[in-house]
């Protein structure tokens, strides 16, 4: 139930955005704004947070939860200081921001240290995901900044009272009396020991009561402000030329970007040779007069800025252009920080997936040689056909001899499947399998079934493995190795390319290793011998093309099988 909460705190606080966006239109305060998107950032963050179902998933999306949680704190202390007639200092709010960028620091790296919460572990109830936790000597700071930020607040609102400033007091003792019961509906759950976050509801209180004040009151229409608070969110500047591209000015983000412009006199035409201003820019506003020009991006002394540009227009007349230049150097960074993260994200779960396909193979390696443990007649016959598996396919796929346009994808994936191929004998009576002769018609008959068998248990076996296409081949090899190309095979008596691709190559190296190794009832057969019978067995037995591809593996097959006996 506690989910639903969350997830309407987050819905509501969305729409106090959209709302706000709406009544205010042409004249959006930024500051008022940026505390609604904060907070329904935050909001956003949580409810996915507490939607989780692991640690990891929970940690990132409470990481976002409490950068959306400190900016609009921060916001809100400038708010009531601007509310209040103050004009902000610099050093006030850069301490401010760098405050709150050290507590996001400090959650940040809770995985790495215990100085924000000694200890900590995921849980969840009633479908709630929640940590729980036990706080570091860090955490102190957390309090400091909810506290402090509230009392400050009310300092700065009852100095400028006395001081008989003009600011609406009425307004700020709501924002105020909101901000005290945040900070009490806050402490609450940790005095009480409740796994329940309670900033989200803050949120969503503060959202809804801070929309119908900037709706209202008069005091928050702030539109002569509105250049300042664009100009101090964000870094611009602007380069402007008349009409015949004479230069009338520039601010000094430009000047830092085109030093060039120094020696530019006002009213004179830019001329430099070898310089970026000429090379690169001027070009570009060229363009712009043909019509065909886009965003233009720069970078110098690792500053990056876009570009663009505007007419200036006196009445209906151009008399100019106007090139507004923004600095996305911090956009620029993050960008690379993301971009690095992805791939060191991607390197991981490559590890990982590795890792889980190792230990994937060596599990059905395991159980196939565990198989073959049961029978007296076969001792290493798993490992030799899949080397003899490996051999071939190689040669298969050569250009030469690849008529069949086989992938190196599909190689592998039979190359892996080839252990498996013998797994139904796990379903045979040890009296059958462990008998030391030939087998009587009943008991073959028996023997037959493992390859049928086999099939179920490649099947359950790999019903967890996301790849389609290695579980089909698996299946067929266990299913069909013992099909014959003139149907006279078993278990279903399949013939010619009505037997799977994989199962008429596994035959091959089955078989070979059947007749060049020794078994209970029967001496090996001698390299010559063995490749004479497949060769006679070809159309019959075995694929005939395949075969003649096969015959060309003689010296590998010779070269391993030779390299065992010593």
């Amino acid at each position: 139930m506690l989910i639903w909460f969350y997830f309407f705190a987050a819905i509501i606080s969305l729409l106090c955005v959209l709302y706000y966006f709406e009544i205010t239109m042409n004249k959006v305060n930024q500051k008022h704004l940026l505390i609604l998107v904060f907070s329904a950032f935050s909001n956003i963050a949580y409810f996915f947070a507490a939607n989780s179902d692991s640690l990891e998933a929970y940690l990132i999306a409470y990481n976002f939860f409490y950068i959306g949680n400190m900016a609009s704190m921060v916001l809100i202390v400038l708010l009531i200081l601007e509310i209040c007639g103050y004009k902000d200092k610099k050093i006030f709010r850069r301490l401010l921001c760098l405050f709150a960028c050290f507590i996001i620091f400090l959650v940040f790296s809770i995985d790495y240290n215990n100085l924000y919460y000694a200890s900590f572990s995921f849980a969840k109830e009633n479908s709630v995901a929640y940590l729980n936790k036990e706080y570091g000597p860090l955490h102190i700071f957390m309090l400091l900044f909810v506290f402090g930020s509230n009392f400050f607040c009310i300092l700065v609102t009852i100095f400028s009272y006395y001081k008989k400033k003009a600011f609406s007091t009425r307004i700020t003792a709501i924002i105020l009396t909101a901000l005290c019961i945040s900070s009490i509906t806050y402490i609450l759950p940790k005095i009480l020991h409740v796994n329940i976050e309670a900033i989200p509801f803050i949120f969503t209180f503060v959202d809804v009561l801070f929309v119908i004040l900037f709706k209202r009151a008069s005091i928050y229409d702030m539109s002569d402000n509105l250049l300042r608070v664009y100009e101090e969110r964000f870094e611009y500047g602007y380069l402007a030329l008349d009409k015949n591209f004479r230069f009338v000015g520039a601010s000094d983000l430009a000047l830092l970007m085109f030093p060039e412009l120094k020696k530019v006199s006002i009213d004179s035409k830019i001329e430099c040779n070898d310089c970026d201003l000429s090379e690169k820019l001027l070009p570009w506003i060229y363009d712009y007069t043909k019509g065909s020009t886009t965003k233009f991006i720069y970078t110098k002394n690792e500053v990056t800025v876009t570009c663009s540009i505007k007419d200036i227009k006196y009445g209906k007349k151009k008399v100019g252009f106007l090139i507004e230049l923004r600095d996305i150097s911090n956009e620029q960074k993050y960008i690379n920080l993301i971009n690095t993260y992805n791939s060191q994200l991607e390197t991981k779960v490559e590890e990982k997936t590795l890792k889980i396909q190792t230990i994937q193979d060596s599990i059905i390696s395991s159980m196939a040689s565990m198989v073959e443990s049961r029978d007296n007649s076969t001792g290493g016959h798993i490992k030799r056909t899949s080397k003899g598996v490996n051999i071939f396919v190689e040669e298969l796929i050569k250009p030469e001899n690849n008529k069949w346009h086989l992938t190196e994808s599909f190689c592998k994936k039979l190359s892996k499947a080839a252990p498996m191929h013998d797994l139904g004998k796990i379903a045979v009576d040890d009296i059958i399998l462990r008998k030391p002769g030939k087998f009587e018609p009943e008991e073959y008959e028996q023997m037959k079934k493992h390859s049928a068998e086999g099939a179920k248990i490649v099947k359950e076996v790999l019903c967890n493995v996301d790849d389609d296409e290695f579980v089909q081949i698996a299946v067929n090899v266990a299913h069909y190795h013992h099909e014959k190309w003139n149907g006279k095979g078993y278990p279903e008596g399949l013939n010619e390319n009505k037997i799977p691709l994989e199962a008429r190559i596994m035959a091959f190296a089955d078989v070979f290793d059947a007749l060049v190794s020794k078994r209970c009832y029967k001496d090996s057969f001698s390299f010559e011998k063995a490749f004479e019978i497949i060769n006679n067995d070809l159309g019959s037995h075995f694929d005939p093309e395949l075969g003649l591809v096969f015959l060309k593996c003689r010296p590998k097959l010779e070269k391993f099988y030779s390299s065992l006996e010593q």
